[in-house]
């Protein structure tokens, strides 16, 4: 079982910004100070989930004007499983694909494109459609042997029957 160390922050913040990159030059829009991001180390128990790559939590604002705050939980084991199982693909490129995919969530939350408490499992294969489409027009390196890989998996590691699970103040996407 294998977790991001502390010395691979930075590599999960190079994925972070090539997907917003990626996200703002396609919508023309920027996620800006809409989301964070946190690994295994930095989540409480509900955040952490077993069999996705990332959730996404959607945390209420204190005062109604506010916009909504959305966290990207990164699930370090099943992320690093499937590296391990599949040795070709470079984690930079994985990391941000699955991160280009819960931008792409938050932007169609955050534009009302998508009501994130009626989130569908037709909406989980549009978005996963946005970000391969998103990602082909802004290659990264191994990108294609991401891809790849993902077309040959069962739907289970990435669509999971339980999109939405409602935890008070914290709604759950889940990749």
């Amino acid at each position: 079982m294998a977790y991001f160390v502390p010395g691979q922050r930075g590599l999960i913040i190079k994925s972070s910004a090539l997907a917003e990159h990626i996200i703002s030059k396609e919508t023309k829009w920027s996620a800006g100070e809409l989301y964070d991001l946190k690994t295994h180390v930095e989540m409480n128990e509900t955040e952490k989930k077993d069999g996705v790559f990332a959730h996404l939590v959607r945390i209420e604002p204190e005062h109604g004007q506010w916009p909504h705050h959305y966290r990207i939980c990164l699930q370090d084991k099943t992320i690093f499983d499937f590296l391990g199982r599949n040795s070709d693909v470079d984690i930079l490129s994985f990391i941000t694909f699955i991160i280009t995919h819960e931008l792409v969530h938050i932007h169609r939350f955050a534009t009302g494109k998508a009501d994130f408490y009626r989130h569908h499992d037709d909406e989980e294969v549009y978005v996963d459609s946005l970000t391969r489409l998103f990602m082909a027009k802004n290659p990264i390196t191994g990108l294609n042997k991401v891809l790849v890989l993902l077309d040959k998996l069962e739907a289970a590691p990435l669509y999971n029957d339980k999109i939405l699970v409602d935890h008070r103040r914290n709604i759950n996407a889940y990749l």
